[in-house]
């Protein structure tokens, strides 16, 4: 998944919302005026469909209303998903909150149980490149449980950046000597 937020006129893989000793608070989303482009072809689809419909052809009208702009606003849909990683630790959870166009879904797991953040990565066999997308190391059971913060991978350095802000948090407040 392609993680983007401007900030300060830089383009970010990541949004943290909140980073202090008691919570840390992520989210990762694609932009706004990216998920517009995606919705661009809508306008002419829309206008041939019409056309379509007047110079009688019904069909192929509403195969371009119905079916084109359907599968478009379900692409932008599904790009369109927020997830919102929460640490907090005077409620010792971690909470990954996902919202779409479709549903809102919220998992909660205990902090303590919360390892580390690692890559995935998978290879292309097309290309050379190597795609990663974050997942979530819980050491509570055996083999480790891993989730995912997000459905698909990237290129790039946006998911080691996130996976490096998570494991610092996690060392500098959950893990740190001084708490205990």
């Amino acid at each position: 998944m392609l993680f983007l937020a401007v900030e300060n006129g830089r383009a970010s893989a990541m949004m943290a919302r909140l980073n202090t000793p008691e919570r840390f608070e992520i989210e990762l989303a694609i932009p706004r005026f990216i998920l517009w482009f995606v919705m661009l072809p809508v306008v002419p689809v829309t206008i041939f469909g019409l056309a379509h419909l007047l110079g009688g052809e019904v069909m192929t009208g509403l195969i371009l209303l119905v079916g084109l702009n359907g599968a478009f606003y379900l692409g932008h849909a599904s790009l369109s998903e927020r997830t919102v990683l929460t640490l907090d630790k005077p409620s010792g959870l971690v909470t990954v909150r996902r919202d779409s166009r479709f549903r809102a879904r919220s998992d909660t797991y205990p902090l303590d149980a919360l390892d580390s953040a690692e890559l995935e990565r998978t290879h292309t066999s097309a290309e050379e490149r190597a795609t990663s997308k974050v997942m979530l190391v819980f050491r509570n059971t055996r083999p480790a449980t891993r989730i995912a913060l997000s459905g698909w991978g990237v290129s790039g350095d946006g998911p080691g950046r996130i996976a490096n802000e998570i494991n610092d948090w996690l060392g500098r407040h959950v893990f740190s000597q001084d708490d205990q």
